[in-house]
Parts: structure tokens; C-alpha cells; sequence
């Protein structure tokens, strides 16, 4: 049979796949990755469509990502555990990085520089071990890993001041979260920072928890974790990684406020094909919450004011700059490559049945159970 008249029928799903907005040389180390037959963790899917057959290549690959994301996800617990263990012994009356919404009126836990440095560096290392454990094994290339497309500056300056919007909205959310979990007597995270009137521990906080944190946070999870899932479909990949984020603070209260965050962070990488966009994003919005939360934690003069003004401004900045946005065209929310061999049902099936995943999501939810602060 004539050669060319086969490849019209062949369908190589790792060379045919599309990404929304992103560069050839992305498109080139992402199939170059996927169709490698040592690597069983791309989905290289190559079928004849005239025969009536079906390799269940996608299911096995992404149970082999399941995996080895369990595994991660699993060892970024144990981290938080020894974090536990360090605040528990050295600071026993404290409740470790997290500020809970009773502790407002000054009763949080206050560090000196030495436990604020160390407090840092293992939240960091929360992200960096499991997301360095995930890119060894699996060996996604970096200009994967490192997505940054050329193009879309403004629609990434946009993203920024919707993110900021969406913590002025989450703040007000948390607080209504509050005082309805307060009714059942469940204390709620207020914000997930060291606080001190101590200029030296306020800096070294800052430096932790509003820069570096957060840019390996993002590396991880919209880096490391979202674009490999992305061959499962990138509604898929966003979903997962934005409920896992946000399940990695153990913490029912702040859960619905973290994954929304998080989801609209995979939402903008996606749309701008860069995952400088997500860094960037995730930055401002934890600068804008350190800032609003040492107004209140300070107990500033005026605070509350302030912290109403400044939210209403950065609310005005994002309704213009957001219809600058809809004014470039044709752009929307829509994720345009989800394609799949698979239901949406069965993805999410068959990530939870994995071994490793399912582990992790009891260990979670005994974590947060146990970590439940009652007031």
C-alpha cells in the first residue's frame, strides 16, 4: 500500500495536539517528550483509523502521572509535618505560619528572625523537593516546565489586577466564611504570613512568604504539574491542580478561597502561554495580602479604613484595565484544547482511584481534621 495514502489515515496524537498560545519551540519539546517510547509518562497515542481498535495509552499514562503526583504530593506533606514538629517544639504556643481570623486582635504567634528564616525555607522546600522529584523522574524539558510565550503583555497585566481583585473579593469572602464557621465554633486562616513588629522579621517574612514562595509555588504547580497534565486536557489539568493546591493547606475554611485563586492562575497561564504570567499573578497577590493583612494586624490607626480604601481603588483599576481586555477582540475564558480520549467522569475517576492519590486524600483529610483549630 502506497506510503503517503497510509499517513492519511494515521493519527499520532502526541505530534497532532495543539496548545492554546504557545511557541513552536513548546510545541516541539512537548511532542519530542510525549513520543518518546522510553517515556511512559507521555501520552504518544499513534492509531490507524481504519482499523477498528483502541490503545488505552492515555488512561495508562496518566495513572503512571497519578502516581508519581501522589508520591510528590505525599512527600510536600511530610515536609509540612517536620514543620509542625519544629513549631510545636520550639514554639509551642503558637500556630505556626497561619493567622487565624480569632488571633486578629494581636494573639498570634510572634518568631524571632532565626525561626522566621527557618519557616520560610521549609514552606519553600514544601514545593521545591516534590516538584524537583516530579521533573527528575518524568524529565519534562524545561521550555515545557518554563512556558512563556511571546504576545500577550497586556492581557498579562490585565491578569495581574483581576488576580488582586479576586483577593479583595476572596478577603471578604473569608471574612463572611468566618463568621459562619464561627457558629460551629471552627476557627477560619486569617492569612498565611510570620507577623512581627519587628522591621527585620517583617522583611524576612516578606521576602518568604510574598516572594520566593510563591514563585516556587507557581514553578510546581502551573510549571511542573499543569503543563504534563495538559496532555489529559487542559480543563483536566487546571481542575486537578487548583483543587490539590488548595487541599495542600489543610484547611476547610481556606480551601474554597485557594482553589479559586488557583484556578484562575492555570486559567491565565493557559490564555497567555506563559507561566511567568502565573508567577507574576501570584507575586501581587500575595504582596497585596501581606500589605491589607499588617494594616489590620498592626492595628494602624484608621486601618479598617485603609484597608477599605485600598480595595476599592485596586476594584476601579480592574474594571477599567478588564475592559481594556475585552476590547482587544475575540478574547474569552475558553480553554480551546480539551481534547481526550476519556470522559471528564472517567479522568477524575481514575485520578482518584489511584493508590498513591487516594493515600494522599485520607492522609488530608485526617490532617485537616486534626489541624481544625476550635474556638
Amino acid at each position: 500500500m502506497n506510503d503517503t495514502n497510509t499517513k492519511d489515515y494515521m493519527i499520532d496524537v502526541a505530534q497532532d495536539t495543539t496548545y492554546q498560545n504557545q511557541s513552536d519551540d513548546y510545541k516541539k519539546s512537548f511532542a519530542k517528550w510525549r513520543s518518546n517510547p522510553q517515556n511512559s509518562f507521555g501520552f504518544q497515542f499513534t492509531h490507524d483509523t481504519r482499523e477498528h481498535s483502541y490503545i488505552d495509552g492515555e488512561r495508562i499514562s496518566m495513572l503512571k502521572c497519578c502516581s508519581l503526583l501522589g508520591i510528590c504530593l505525599v512527600v510536600m506533606l511530610a515536609i509540612d509535618f517536620l514543620n509542625y514538629f519544629i513549631v510545636n517544639k520550639y514554639a509551642p504556643d503558637t500556630t505556626g505560619t497561619f493567622v487565624y481570623f480569632s488571633q486578629t486582635d494581636g494573639g498570634y504567634g510572634r518568631y524571632g528572625v532565626g525561626m522566621t528564616f527557618i519557616l520560610g525555607l521549609l514552606f519553600a522546600a514544601k514545593f521545591v523537593v516534590p516538584g524537583l522529584i516530579f521533573k527528575i523522574v518524568t524529565k519534562i524539558p524545561n521550555k515545557v516546565v518554563f512556558a512563556n510565550s511571546k504576545g500577550y503583555e497586556k492581557m498579562r497585566g490585565t491578569a495581574v489586577v483581576i488576580m488582586m481583585v479576586i483577593i479583595v473579593v476572596g478577603r471578604v469572602g473569608q471574612y463572611i466564611l468566618s463568621l459562619l464557621f464561627s457558629a460551629v465554633h471552627l476557627d477560619g486562616i486569617y492569612s498565611i504570613f510570620v507577623f512581627s513588629e519587628d522591621p527585620a522579621v517583617a522583611l524576612v517574612s516578606f521576602a518568604f512568604f510574598a516572594i520566593i514562595v510563591p514563585i516556587m509555588q507557581e514553578i510546581v504547580f502551573r510549571g511542573i504539574f499543569l503543563q504534563t497534565f495538559r496532555q489529559f486536557g487542559d480543563t483536566f489539568a487546571i481542575m486537578i491542580t487548583a483543587v490539590v493546591n488548595g487541599l495542600c493547606y489543610y484547611d476547610i475554611t481556606y480551601l474554597p478561597f485557594v482553589v479559586c485563586c488557583t484556578a484562575v492562575l492555570g486559567l491565565f497561564t493557559i490564555r497567555t502561554g506563559s507561566v511567568f504570567t502565573a508567577i507574576s499573578m501570584s507575586i501581587c497577590a500575595h504582596i497585596t495580602n501581606f500589605v491589607l493583612s499588617y494594616i489590620v494586624l498592626y492595628d494602624l490607626p484608621y486601618a479598617k479604613i485603609a484597608e477599605v480604601i485600598i480595595c476599592t481603588v485596586i476594584v476601579g483599576v480592574s474594571l477599567v484595565m478588564y475592559s481594556k481586555l475585552t476590547s482587544f477582540g475575540d478574547w474569552t475564558f475558553n480553554i480551546e484544547n480539551d481534547n481526550s480520549f476519556m470522559t471528564m467522569s472517567k479522568r477524575v475517576k481514575s485520578f482518584i482511584a489511584t493508590n498513591s492519590i487516594a493515600v494522599w486524600i485520607a492522609a488530608i483529610l485526617v490532617t485537616m481534621f486534626v489541624c481544625a483549630r476550635i474556638i
